[in-house]
């Protein structure tokens, strides 16, 4: 419920995820706690967030993002050059 890991990974598998939420506390309780977790930082790293149902870590990712392009100068963009012919220019004898 931190991250919306679970809840992610429900709605892609269509599986309710409290279910996913207990077979995670049960795994990490038996294998020591420590891969548990480090697989769950993992995936909170991975997983992109959820822009119609932020969550806090959702919400601080969107936050310093936003803080991150306020500073930076705007930069212009580029031009797409559409229908357009390529000639040959002769200058100075040369092609």
């Amino acid at each position: 419920m931190i991250a919306g890991v679970f809840g992610g990974i429900g709605q892609y598998f269509k599986i309710q995820p409290n279910i996913l939420r207990i077979l995670y506390v049960l795994l990490t309780i038996f294998t020591g706690f420590v891969p548990g977790i480090i697989i769950y930082i993992i995936l909170v790293i991975i997983m992109p967030a959820d822009p119609q149902n932020p969550d806090l870590l959702g919400f601080l990712k969107s936050f310093s993002e936003s803080q991150k392009t306020s500073q930076q100068p705007h930069q212009r963009s580029r031009r797409t050059l559409t229908n357009v012919e390529e000639k040959d220019i002769k200058r100075n004898g040369r092609s």
